[in-house]
């Protein structure tokens, strides 16, 4: 059985500091790494999201 394609991913913050890289299965959807960035949100930041609908990803 073949190994499953594997994506590094890294978040960038409206600061300018990161959050990963982490490494997700390519099937995964928009809403898993939403919810990733606000599960592993810096602490002391001046901006929280609550939810995964605050986040927006942006491809650069």
């Amino acid at each position: 059985m073949p190994e499953e394609d594997l994506v590094d991913i890294k978040f960038r913050l409206y600061d300018g500091s990161d959050i990963g890289p982490f490494s997700y299965s390519s099937a995964s959807t928009v809403d898993m790494l939403k919810q990733r960035v606000v599960s592993d949100w810096p602490k002391g930041k001046t901006m929280i999201p609550k939810t995964s609908n605050e986040v927006k990803l942006k491809f650069c």
